[in-house]
């Protein structure tokens, strides 16, 4: 699921549904399928466990997501398929590219804190700083995961106008040392609105783009329309449906969460 500029541009924007110094968990179910670039389907449920706190002018969060992947072993979550054979086939110990699979467990989990850099009249705009961290705790052997340490930051901005919201980021991502392929360091950006219904809930829709790295990761661009819906004080909910457009990006894919706020 990457609905990153768009949950940082609800945490940014005063239409957020959080409130200040607020902590939540969360989890949810999120399915993806696509080819890849190839001629195999790989489908991929997750299963997260979310944390988030705000205590303005900071945002932290951190994801520790639970996978169940099948499809080709040349296949790994977030950055499509890798065609570095050599390097490939010696770390799927003796499985191919081509060679389908079907596991399970820990993916690479990440941690992210955000900065309110400026904050407009009336909380109607605002720029943000992100810093992310992923960590390498899936099995790269299995397909789970990347076998590196990689960082990424971004920076974001928001605009309000009456109950809609439009908002923009520009990031660039730096890989670590994997095992499986070298990593070109790439960068992303990505743009959207969102708008507040009568009902308070608020719909949306995001473009994320991230270049081609040579020779991974792959190109991604998805299109990802998305609902969020405060049932009541403490809980909240968000489905979303993706489409995708590149070759790291999966066919389409879709999800719902829920998050209960202390």
């Amino acid at each position: 699921m990457r609905l990153a500029i768009a949950v940082t541009a609800l945490c940014l924007a005063p239409a957020a549904l959080a409130a200040e110094g607020e902590f939540s968990l969360g989890s949810g179910l999120n399915y993806s399928s696509g080819t890849y670039g190839g001629s195999s389907g790989t489908h991929i449920l997750t299963i997260p466990l979310t944390a988030r706190y705000e205590s303005e002018p900071w945002t932290f969060r951190a994801t520790v997501p639970y996978l169940h992947i099948t499809g080709p072993s040349a296949v790994f979550p977030g950055v499509g398929r890798v065609e570095n054979r050599s390097i490939l086939d010696n770390v799927l110990r003796g499985r191919t590219q081509n060679d389908r699979r079907s596991v399970s467990g820990i993916g690479d989990s990440t941690v992210s804190a955000t900065y309110t850099v400026y904050s407009g009249a009336a909380s109607r705009s605002g720029i943000g700083l992100t810093g992310k961290l992923k960590f390498a705790t899936g099995d790269e052997t299995q397909g789970l995961g990347t076998g590196s340490n990689d960082a990424s930051v971004q920076i974001e901005g928001f605009q309000q106008v009456d109950r809609n919201t439009i908002f923009g980021a520009i990031g660039y991502t730096m890989f670590g040392d994997s095992p499986i392929t070298q990593f070109e360091n790439v960068g992303n950006f990505g743009a959207g609105a969102t708008h507040r219904t009568d009902e308070g809930d608020v719909i949306g829709i995001v473009f994320d783009a991230r270049q081609a790295g040579s020779p991974a990761p792959a190109p991604l661009r998805e299109l990802t329309g998305f609902w969020t819906h405060k049932v009541d004080r403490n809980w909240r909910t968000q489905a979303y449906l993706l489409k995708g457009f590149a070759r790291g990006s999966p066919d389409w894919g879709g999800g719902i969460s829920v998050a209960y706020a202390f």
